[in-house]
């Protein structure tokens, strides 16, 4: 796993924010757009799996999307905090993984 630094929240939903600019053509996009408004549920689940492959492609960390995320009828500020919270905790325990997996390579 490479060293690569955690995005704060800030840099994280607004990832997510420019993906889903991208995604529906639409600029007025703010956190505090109802997430049910994006779009139907077949762009919110896109967006969603888009979302996941970036982050899996810049962080090189696997980012797990609950199937209820689809349909939450909340902002997109909420969304962003969901997803975010279950990144870093994926993010960390990879972290303390690589670390074990380390440890164990040089007491062999």
């Amino acid at each position: 796993m490479t060293a690569v630094r955690r995005p704060g929240f800030e840099q994280f939903q607004e990832d997510l924010l420019v993906l889903i600019k991208e995604m529906v053509k639409k600029e007025d996009i703010l956190p505090s757009t109802p997430w049910l408004e994006v779009g139907d549920a077949g762009t919110r689940e896109a967006i969603l799996q888009a979302f996941k492959k970036r982050m899996e492609s810049i962080y090189g960390v696997e980012l797990v999307i609950e199937p209820h995320l689809v349909n939450l009828d909340r902002p997109v500020e909420s969304i962003a905090i969901q997803l975010h919270h279950v990144f870093n905790t994926i993010f960390l325990m990879e972290q303390i993984n690589a670390r074990i997996r380390a440890r164990l390579g040089k007491n062999r």
